[in-house]
């Protein structure tokens, strides 16, 4: 078996829903540039999540199903 890198990858921390149905995506950050430096909205299990937070102490970045991100287009 070969293995192979997956490109953009990143590792998920874990993952929950609300109670109002929203679902939150939590991701490692080492500090606040590293948080800065994450995508502002990643694809998980098929649906697109929006940046929303982090937790200085708990090193994580939120990311949930209620932000939709907004993509820019060239003219």
């Amino acid at each position: 078996m070969q293995a192979k890198a997956l490109i953009n990858a990143i590792t998920v921390r874990s993952t929950e829903t609300l109670p109002n149905g929203v679902k939150v995506v939590q991701i490692d950050v080492a500090d606040y540039i590293d948080f800065i430096r994450k995508p502002h909205a990643i694809e998980y299990d098929g649906e697109l999540y929006g940046r929303s937070g982090w937790n200085s102490d708990r090193h994580v970045a939120y990311y949930r199903s209620d932000i939709k991100p907004a993509l820019a287009v060239k003219w």
